[in-house]
């Protein structure tokens, strides 16, 4: 089994990589292994709708084919501005139905307000919906995210460390069921 965590940052130290890298180490305690794909290190061209999917460059012919072949998927956005960041939208905009349809998606935000990303996850499910793939209903979300990490990458919030750590053990335990039953 593998899941494929795709991280909608730019920033090389990023809180949202942090919340991801927390939630990955839990899944893969369990067995499954799991990859990133952090926009900080991974650029994809501007989605252009007038080029025909042949005509995309290699690399969104590899970030395609790594979500149409992941078991699960991890969709990690900051709030930019009430919303998902740009750089996972256009991400998503290259996904479609084919890559997406019957998938399992845990959605993971972070924010730099006390009030959390509500918006983003929002947005987050809605799209999951029109890919027809199937989010976990908890989305757990990192407020003041600039503050919530130690210097090691793990959480000072235990509970927040729990509720991601359940969110985590959720999605493995669903994968899991979706791999036995297919």
């Amino acid at each position: 089994m593998k899941v494929v965590a795709i991280i909608g940052s730019t920033k090389k130290n990023s809180t949202t990589r942090k919340a991801v890298e927390n939630m990955t180490k839990i899944i893969e305690e369990e067995g499954i292994k799991t990859e990133m794909i952090h926009f900080a290190e991974v650029s994809l061209p501007l989605f252009d709708a007038n080029l025909t999917k042949e005509e995309h460059p290699p690399i969104v012919h590899s970030f395609t084919k790594k979500i149409a072949e992941a078991d699960g998927v991890i969709l990690a956005s900051p709030e930019y501005h009430g919303s998902v960041s740009g750089v996972l939208k256009n991400a998503l905009d290259y996904l479609g139905a084919r890559e997406m349809k019957g998938k399992l998606v845990t959605i993971l935000t972070t924010a730099g307000s006390e009030l959390g990303a509500t918006n983003t996850i929002n947005t987050l499910h809605q799209i999951c919906r029109n890919l027809h793939a199937w989010a976990l209903p908890q989305s757990p979300t990192i407020p003041a995210a600039y503050d919530a990490f130690a210097p090691d990458g793990t959480l000072q919030d235990k509970k927040l460390e729990e509720r991601l750590k359940t969110v985590a053990s959720t999605f493995v335990t669903e994968l899991k069921n979706k791999t036995k039953h297919h």
